[in-house]
């Protein structure tokens, strides 16, 4: 059995574990004769968007329809399904124990041991492609946009920020925030942002009706470039922690090699 029908059989098998197989006691969102799925069983938030939604539906009917088929063939009977069932079984018991492991682990980490491992690993760090390190802020209203915009010609980031934390005109904000040109995507934006020099603040522009931004470039970065640590940061504490991890569930498994009776034959 190939890799796919072998990652298809543990997400069915997993799948199974959610589904009801009795009248509903509440309202459900579909059926396959006596299975139900719930919005509870969503593995995203109801208010995702239709055309996700419906494809996950469709997604748990084909599932339920060849799942129901194979029962009624006594595929569940077979030395195959029992084989991968009991595989299946270890990895999650597997999965689950690590994840309980960890959480009782807390990994704390200071801003200069991550600097220091920034610092240690630069290849690490660069750039896939061409970038540009900014400090971005949304509005809802344009005066307050002009505004914000005077305030920091005048002052610095961080303390035009914190004027405005309260203003119910401010949508959301962005600080030393690392960002791929082709994520801004084309247009005005992107045309703008190209052509802003270091530290200088854009004009307010329009990106939709009743949104409102002020972009500040701080560094432009070609590709292979290492960018600035401040941009980084949280990428840095992510890849930091899960080395982390990794060195913790090494030494947790030699622990288990020691109190265990294990004979691997050469």
């Amino acid at each position: 059995m190939n890799n796919f029908f072998k990652a298809s059989f543990i997400f069915v098998l997993i799948l199974f574990a959610g589904c009801a197989k009795k009248k509903p006691a509440a309202e459900y969102v579909a059926k396959v004769n006596d299975v139900y799925l719930y919005k509870k069983d969503f593995t995203f938030s109801p208010d995702t968007n239709t055309a996700y939604k419906n494809e996950f539906i469709r997604n748990w009917v084909t599932t339920e329809l060849l799942s129901q088929e194979a029962r009624q063939n006594d595929l569940e009977k077979s030395d195959e399904f029992l084989e991968l069932s009991n595989k299946a079984r270890k990895e999650i018991l597997k999965t689950l124990w690590l994840k309980k492991y960890l959480s009782g682990k807390e990994i704390s980490v200071t801003s200069k041991e991550l600097e220091t491992y920034f610092n240690s690993k630069p290849d690490a760090f660069k750039l896939l492609q061409d970038a540009v390190v900014l400090n971005q802020v949304y509005l809802k209203q344009y005066d307050k946009a002009i505004q914000f915009r005077n305030v920091l010609l005048e002052s610095d980031w961080n303390k035009t920020l914190k004027a405005f934390t309260n203003d119910s005109s401010l949508v959301a904000s962005s600080t030393n925030a690392l960002v791929y040109y082709y994520q801004i995507g084309a247009g005005n934006l992107l045309n703008i942002i190209t052509e802003l020099q270091p530290n200088e603040v854009s004009l307010v522009i329009q990106l939709q009706k009743n949104l409102f931004t002020v972009v500040q470039a701080l560094q432009k970065l070609k590709k292979d470039e290492v960018p600035p640590f401040a941009s980084l940061r949280k990428e840095i504490e992510k890849t930091f922690k899960e080395e982390k991890q990794k060195q913790l569930i090494e030494e947790h498994l030699k622990e288990l090699y020691s109190q265990n009776d294990i004979d691997i034959k050469k």
